[in-house]
């Protein structure tokens, strides 16, 4: 079941709007409470809690837009031939002066939303009112929910932006005008991996609402703590910090995680089948470890999905999709294009499951979120499209983290060993792929990166890959020039093979907002490639 509350906070003024039920949190804010007045209670408390969460919902559309978009697995078909300035193009093509685009300040916005929101929380909540319960001690429960909610932000924030404002508490105007940026080093130290380590030593497997309840399915716990925890141990090793000295921690993390999916039989979809069944929202909270929340109802949807699909006809949804041509690579496609016995039959699951084939021969767009009609009845599913009456109400829930991710970070740190390719081949085989031959095994880094991409496409993951394994600038580049380029080699577009020459060193960052950066003059310093 998914919960949520409509939660209004307004920054710096520091005033909550909001009422609840038990079961439904929902709000028709009659007056403005006080946060003085407000956290008398556990159950108020954790309406503020669902607060924080609530702050997930826009981070969808942030990962497609700034991770996959990025990335080389999408193509965006228009963009040689925009005569307009649109944020997804200039995301996609690499343009430099997008310092000032909205994507960019709406993202660095409600990313500290999430921040700020937990800071008022754990402030309030050590002077709330907790009624005594055997077993139970529900003030840290919400404190560690809260501050993995914190700790995932900072982390989406250093990797999007590097140097960034350490923010820990709820602050004025006047205090926010003073605090500088900090190196991105000093964010994971001093932030993530304390917020994410509390956790994970203060969550249980089971959540427990503030009356005492086991919680409904959709709130952090500690298996999600530790597979966060591990994916950050796991990025720091990698570009651009190398601290290669938290491989071990990433061990011990991702496998303790693998452990308990198995020993609980927890997270695993254990067929082809299945696992197509995971992108349908009547299995929602049954697959993933940590997922955002949605549901079809306005603004309550998943705001990503619109933008990934072009115009597609009634016989997919009635809703008019945005129109924008942005499709699976060539690249992507004939990675996921596997026929091992030459029968003109694709052996991977994943390739429908992850692109639309039916739709246009030059449009393979990304459907694994995109539910409707043909893909519900395929499955056998009953339609529910009626229920998407505009773009904000796409119900299918997101993934922060999944067990294949933990999977496959953990094969990777473990090697071409007999448990790290057993790992890959499990979902290899899942997925009607045959196990690693003795080639796929000499070159585990690709053939781990490659299982990556297959399995991870469209879930914000493959830019993120690229940077910490430095490959960014190598692979975006490709991308472009084999896009511009016929088969000899002779330029075809060179628009297109102009852009490849914008993909520098410094971008694996994303400029400072140019309204974070006009906020006052000298506070904070532009990453070095937007200068």
């Amino acid at each position: 079941m998914k919960k949520f509350i409509q939660y209004q906070i307004i920054l710096l003024s520091a005033v909550l709007t909001l009422t609840a039920c038990d079961e439904w949190l929902e709000v028709t804010p009659p007056s403005n409470i006080s946060t003085e007045n407000f956290y008398t209670n556990a159950t108020e408390a954790e309406q503020a809690l669902y607060g924080v969460y609530n702050g997930l919902m826009p981070l969808s559309y942030y990962s497609w837009l700034m991770s996959d978009l990025r990335s080389d697995d999408v193509w965006a078909d228009d963009a040689e031939d925009s005569a307009t300035q649109r944020d997804y193009l200039d995301i996609f093509s690499f343009n430099p002066n997008i310092v000032t685009i909205s994507t960019l300040n709406d993202a660095w916005v409600d990313l500290y939303e999430i921040v700020a929101r937990a800071n008022v929380l754990l402030q309030k909540i050590e002077s709330t009112t907790f009624e005594e319960m055997d077993g139970l001690d529900l003030r840290t429960q919400f404190k560690a929910e809260a501050r993995l909610l914190r700790g995932y932000a900072y982390f989406e924030l250093v990797r999007y932006f590097g140097r960034v404002p350490i923010v820990l508490t709820p602050q004025t105007v006047e205090e926010a005008m003073q605090t500088p940026q900090s190196e991105d080093w000093e964010v994971y130290e001093q932030v993530i991996i304390p917020d994410l380590q509390y956790a994970a030593d203060n969550l249980g497997e089971v959540i427990y609402t503030a009356k005492g309840k086991e919680a409904a399915s959709g709130r952090a716990n500690r298996v999600a703590a530790r597979a966060l925890l591990g994916r950050v141990y796991v990025t720091m090793a990698g570009f651009p910090l190398y601290d290669t000295a938290r491989i071990d921690s990433a061990a011990i993390e991702l496998e303790w995680v693998i452990d308990y999916a198995e020993t609980n039989k927890k997270y695993w979809a254990k067929t082809a089948t299945d696992w197509l069944k995971i992108w349908i929202s009547d299995n929602d909270n049954l697959n993933h470890i940590f997922e955002i929340q949605y549901i079809a109802k306005e603004g309550y949807g998943n705001p990503m999905v619109y933008w990934t699909a072009p115009g597609v006809g009634a016989d997919y949804i009635d809703l008019k999709m945005s129109g924008y041509n942005l499709s699976g690579t060539k690249a992507l496609i004939s990675l996921l294009s596997t026929d091992v016995n030459g029968d003109l039959q694709f052996d991977d699951v994943r390739r429908e499951g992850t692109l639309d084939f039916e739709f246009s021969a030059s449009t393979r767009f990304f459907s694994k979120f995109f539910e409707h009609k043909k893909k519900r009845a395929a499955l056998g599913y009953a339609d529910n499209t009626s229920q998407v009456v505009n773009r904000n109400y796409f119900p299918i829930n997101y993934p922060i983290i999944r067990l294949e991710d933990v999977m496959l970070m953990y094969a990777e740190l473990l090697g071409a060993t007999d448990e790290g390719v057993a790992l890959v081949n499990k979902i290899r085989t899942r997925a009607g792929l045959p196990e690693l031959n003795a080639a796929e095994k000499a070159d585990f880094q690709q053939t781990v990166a490659d299982e990556r991409r297959r399995e991870l496409a469209g879930e914000g993951i493959r830019w993120h890959d690229l940077v910490r394994r430095n490959e960014y600038r190598d692979a975006l580049r490709g991308k472009f020039i084999n896009y511009a380029t016929d088969a000899a080699g002779a330029i075809t577009r060179p628009k297109v093979y102009q852009m490849a020459s914008r993909v520098t060193e410094g971008n694996y960052l994303y400029p400072i907002p140019d309204v974070q950066m006009k906020t006052k003059e000298g506070l904070y310093e532009q990453n070095e490639a937007y200068k």
